[in-house]
């Protein structure tokens, strides 16, 4: 196992300890991340970038997007979140990228199977995990930057894959919520 430089330990470092004291914020601020949710939006935006970007709060930005996308446009919604998940997937990367000598075995079944993956699909399968709504992006984002995949490439493909998730979930709420909302009689 090679030991990281004195750049990528820099990196990793700044990017753990990002990570731990915006969790540690969350945690201790819930309130100021749900006041979040009146700034429409911005608060769309802030809380995808949260979320993407530690393990505090997995699922809420998939709900919140949702429930914006019934109250506001749906596609500016999908938008703003889409772009708010790539940059808080930024900051998983980096922390693998950063710390990659420091994790896990690289002669390990696990890490040579998914480093084969990466090789023969690339932005491809980065595009399709974060197009999906699975719990395994951040540890994935963090194995791209163990693999040093291109960061453009790797934030490309974030982008696009989290764009067309959240543009459906929004537009799931925006149908979906408004039909209930119309049928409770509270037209929106």
């Amino acid at each position: 196992m090679r030991r990281p430089t004195k750049r990528e330990a820099l990196v990793g470092g700044l990017s753990v300890g990002i990570t731990v004291v915006l969790c540690v914020l969350i945690i201790l601020h819930r309130d100021y991340v749900l006041q979040m949710s009146r700034w429409g939006y911005v608060g769309c935006f802030g809380i995808n970038v949260i979320t993407s970007g530690t393990f505090v709060l997995p699922g809420f930005g998939i709900v919140f997007t949702f429930t914006l996308g019934g109250v506001l446009n749906p596609a500016i919604v999908g938008a703003v979140a889409g772009i708010g998940e790539a940059i808080g997937a930024t900051g998983a990367y980096f922390t693998g990228y950063g710390g990659g000598g420091l994790f896990g075995n690289r002669d390990g079944r696990l890490y040579l199977r998914l480093s084969r993956m990466v090789e023969r699909y690339g932005s491809k399968a980065v595009f399709l995990l974060a197009a999906l709504i699975t719990p395994i992006y951040y540890p994935f984002a963090v194995f791209m930057g163990m693999l040093r995949f291109g960061w453009l490439k790797f934030f490309l493909a974030t982008w696009a894959g989290s764009t067309v998730k959240n543009m459906i979930l929004a537009y799931l709420g925006y149908f979906g919520l408004r039909s209930i909302l119309h049928w409770l009689g509270l037209n929106v």
